[in-house]
């Protein structure tokens, strides 16, 4: 088993209880999409999979939720 990060870890310990069966948890970073979801019977509690982006996202909070 590999290492995880602190900042992994702490992730994880936030996230965690949220994540269930059929709900994903997407974290958006600024270069990809962390997918936390329950692992499967015989798997690791939660599976870990790392998206990234196709091209680099510039948005800021403001302008992501301007239209709302």
């Amino acid at each position: 088993m590999r290492a995880i990060s602190k900042e992994l870890e702490q992730i994880l310990e936030a996230y965690s209880p949220f994540v269930q069966e059929g709900r994903q948890i997407a974290i958006g970073l600024l270069d990809g999409i962390v997918h936390l979801e329950k692992g499967r019977r015989g798997e690791a509690p939660i599976r870990i999979r790392v998206s990234p982006f196709d091209e680099h996202l510039n948005m800021t909070v403001d302008a992501l939720f301007q239209g709302m």
